[in-house]
């Protein structure tokens, strides 16, 4: 069931209102307003957005398009080979929020990787259940790069690794999207059991209650 959100003060500046389209029910409250939101802020301060146009939120890019209502809509890249933008932000409202949640379980601030980079992936990751995601640095948009890597978790000598873009590993494994906003110098240890995460070479304990925490208490009661 297709459902759509839009904002309501743009156009006491002069601006389009903005809809964004949810193609199945939000699994997180109130998810819309992290796009709504920035929208809303950006016009009030003056900002103006058009079809065509793009907009990072987090370590995502969203594009403008135009509706048949007058309101601008906002479209998603699916992580498919061949990219293809569709009117829809399921994914990037859930990955986002996750990810926002993951940093907020262990207490850092979040880093999202620059929008449109890759990570480095050693093969013996791809089928492996227990892999580990380590951050070197902050990444560069200019050579393409997160600045993440990932491998799994035996203790082998690791082939060189090749390049997956950050988009594609949504399809690939999205199980490790949640944790791709931690910051430089963090290593995540992830499986089919409880998750792990490493910050500058501490392990930092999920706060109880918190997303993670709950993650991990499921994890450990189907191992």
């Amino acid at each position: 069931m297709t459902t759509t959100f839009a904002t309501s003060g743009c156009s006491l500046h002069g601006h389009p209102e903005v809809t964004v389209t949810f193609l199945e029910p939000p699994l997180i409250p109130d998810g819309e307003r992290l796009i709504l939101g920035h929208v809303e802020s950006a016009v009030a301060r003056g900002g103006r957005f058009r079809a065509g146009e793009t907009l990072a939120i987090g370590g995502h890019l969203v594009r403008f398009c135009e509706r048949g209502d007058g309101t601008l809509g906002v479209e998603e890249p699916e992580p498919a080979p061949k990219e293809r933008w569709i009117e829809a932000v399921d994914r990037t409202v859930r990955e986002v929020m996750l990810q926002k949640f993951v940093n907020e379980s262990v207490g850092l601030d979040l880093a999202f990787p620059p929008p449109r980079t890759s990570l480095l992936v050693c093969r013996c990751a791809q089928d492996a259940d227990a892999v580990v995601l380590t951050r070197l640095d902050a990444g560069s948009a200019s050579k393409g790069l997160s600045g993440w890597s990932l491998a799994c978790a035996d203790t082998h000598e690791h082939e060189a690794p090749f390049v997956v873009p950050l988009l594609a590993l949504s399809a690939l494994k999205p199980d490790l999207v949640p944790f791709l906003a931690l910051p430089p110098q963090t290593v995540a240890h992830v499986s089919s059991g409880p998750a792990r995460v490493v910050y500058r070479g501490v392990a930092r304990a999920p706060l109880e209650g918190s997303f993670l925490a709950r993650r991990n208490e499921r994890a450990a009661r189907k191992t």
